[in-house]
């Protein structure tokens, strides 16, 4: 279809049908979709004066260019559309989520064949994994999961360790593994620890508490008192966790509870999870306070609910215009009856405001976190004697053993907080051997390289080292003409040593030109927030060092046979996945590799025949990763 020009007169030409309508701006970005009843109706309200006086009218028409508009068979199927729609676009003038923290969960996949339980970002719609959460935060999900190790001893290992392991780890010296993976527990008994694992976080404890007491005095009665010590913990371990107070009284039904807190250009969404008449945990969100409450909570609901499951009962501060409309495309996408439910008074009016009092909170403290901030990056840019405010501060380090598997990374920081999304990695392609400066020349070269092509900046470069990396690196930014970039240099304080004593030196920061450096005091905001940003380059660079080394070992291994090169090995192991793969591989498979002939799978018989010593370290192979 055609894009109509945004006017009264393309109003007219809209069809009175269902559907969904959408502003475009420039360079064909969607701003805004909207859903009606009426197409023609609805959007010829935006140019009657005085009919929509939404804040959001007022943004569309100053930035809306053109009008684009799908026909729906009705207004649930025009309700689903608008959220495909907006998850899809992400439009500038819509309800967009933007989270807080990172939220996590954990998995457990029932299909495998020794499950573990571990953390995931995203959930899998699949039969057969089960997913416990969301948490608020990836330490409050690491502390569960070690919880969890304590009382059901499920394996925690990668399926590469587990399936190339020959004696137990530590996990099973403690008591918090079974070990499967040398064969010391059936996997029926192994099912049944994950079964019990399940009923747990499903808060089935009291019938889980009785059987374990059963099985408890079943083994003291078998003079299995060695199981029966195990098990007595395990239910201690369980019993204090139940003993928690409940924060509803209705422990049956699952509630999800929506709070809003509205103040000044945001709204603060705070929902709490009720499980099982348990506070499990809990999600923040903001959006531009820019929509009725109508709209609002449309826009919510259908982008919270779209990929990921709801409750029976999901309790709202307010009526919304369309509630049973919503209730019902809800129930339809859930597969199953979801009730949207204001309460004007009793429990659930009161975990309503317990919601919204946390929607307050969240909102204050992340205006604190966001002023403490802001007062170190102007401490820091004071400090430094920066020329512009540090709200982006990149800081580059190189990594490598001996001149062997050179590699650089980038740490990035956005108004005092990590910005993972941002990080990268280097592999150096043009320095030979160990040479810090140009392998830092060629990082810094090639970051400013993509920043100038896509605009794309940071406000201040930190180089891990002294004056010879900084050097190298203010050359690269005359070399491309780049002067809008602040540039330092973070020398680690070391120890010196005066008579008898150890003497620890401050923080060190060099700058272009100047001889003498920048000494920060160590509990300064300004020089912690510089040392964090260092640090988190080094921990990347040294993960992404680790990583390669690890690869190369293994695949040396298999070129110890003759006629296998670096390239044959890479492509076995990339097949395979691991070094014990290839030795158990047949034959044929094995000849019909490319580039294998019968008698390279000879010699290969013969290595290992030879060598039955040589453990496969890491298990399986990576493909390579990605190289910025």
């Amino acid at each position: 279809m055609a894009l109509l020009p945004f006017d009264a007169g393309s109003a007219r030409q809209i069809p009175r049908e269902p559907g969904c309508y959408l502003f475009i701006g420039e360079k064909s970005r969607v701003l805004y979709v909207g859903k009606a009843v009426d197409l023609r109706s609805r959007v010829a309200s935006y140019f009657n004066r005085g009919q929509d006086d939404r804040l959001v009218t007022r943004y569309v028409h100053r930035f809306a260019k053109g009008i684009d508009y799908v026909v729906a068979g009705s207004e649930k199927e025009a309700l689903l559309l608008e959220n495909s729609l907006i998850k899809k676009h992400r439009p500038r003038f819509n309800v967009r989520l933007t989270d807080d923290k990172t939220y996590f969960s954990l998995e457990l996949d029932l299909r495998a064949e020794w499950p573990r339980i571990r953390i995931v970002r995203r959930r899998r719609q699949k039969d057969g994994v089960v997913y416990f959460g969301p948490y608020p935060s990836a330490s409050a999900c690491r502390r569960t999961l070690q919880f969890l190790g304590s009382i059901f001893p499920l394996r925690s290992c990668s399926d590469s360790v587990l399936y190339n392991r020959t004696r137990p780890c530590i996990s099973y010296e403690i008591k918090r593994c079974v070990a499967p993976c040398v064969g010391l527990v059936e996997r029926p008994d192994y099912m049944k620890i994950a079964d019990d694992a399940v009923r747990f976080l499903r808060g089935k404890n009291l019938d889980l508490l009785t059987e374990l007491e059963r099985k408890m005095k079943d083994a003291s009665a078998a003079l299995e008192f060695e199981r029966a010590a195990e098990l007595r913990d395990r239910i201690e371990a369980i019993r204090t966790t139940v003993d928690n107070p409940q924060v509803t009284r209705n422990a049956r039904k699952a509630f999800d509870v929506v709070g809003l807190y509205r103040i000044e250009d945001e709204v603060q969404i705070t929902v709490l999870f009720v499980r099982e008449g348990v506070l499990a945990s809990s999600a923040n969100y903001r959006v531009a306070n820019f929509h009725d409450t109508d709209e609002l909570l449309r826009g919510f609901l259908g982008q919270f609910y779209a990929d990921r499951p709801a409750p029976e009962e999901i309790i709202l501060p307010e009526e919304a215009a369309e509630m049973k409309l919503l209730e019902e495309t809800i129930s339809e996408t859930q597969g199953r009856g979801v009730r949207l439910v204001v309460p004007e008074r009793g429990e659930k009016r009161r975990l309503l405001a317990l919601a919204e009092r946390n929607a307050e909170e969240a909102w204050r403290q992340r205006h604190e976190d966001r002023h403490d901030a802001t007062s170190t990056l102007q401490t820091l840019r004071h400090d430094l004697e920066l020329v512009r405010m540090p709200h982006r501060i990149e800081c580059f380090d190189l990594s490598n053993l001996m001149g062997r598997h050179v590699v650089g990374s980038c740490a990035a920081f956005t108004d005092g907080r990590p910005d993972k999304a941002r990080y990268r990695r280097y592999k150096i392609r043009t320095v030979e051997g160990q040479d810090d400066f140009a392998g830092m020349a060629e990082v810094i070269r090639r970051r400013l390289t993509r920043g100038l092509r896509e605009d794309d900046l940071p406000d201040l470069i930190v180089i891990d080292g002294g004056k010879g990396q900084l050097g190298a690196a203010h050359a690269v930014l005359k070399e491309l003409g780049v002067d809008r970039v602040d540039l330092v240099s973070l020398a680690k304080a070391r120890e010196e040593r005066e008579g008898s004593h150890a003497l620890r030196t401050k923080e060190r920061v060099f700058r272009p030109g100047s001889e003498l450096p920048i000494v920060l005091e160590m509990d300064s905001p300004a020089s912690k927030l510089l040392v964090r940003v260092r640090d988190e380059a080094h921990r990347f660079a040294i993960t992404y060092h680790r990583r390669l080394r690890e690869k190369a070992d293994v695949t040396s291994v298999l070129e110890l046979v003759p006629g296998i090169g670096p390239r044959k090995a890479r492509a076995l192991l990339k097949t395979f996945g691991s070094v014990r793969a290839v030795r158990e591989a047949d034959d044929a498979v094995l000849a019909a590799m490319p580039g294998m002939t019968d008698r390279l799978v000879a010699d290969l018989r013969a290595f290992f025949a030879n060598a039955g010593h040589l453990e496969d370290r890491t298990g399986r192979t990576e493909v390579d990763p990605d190289d910025t």
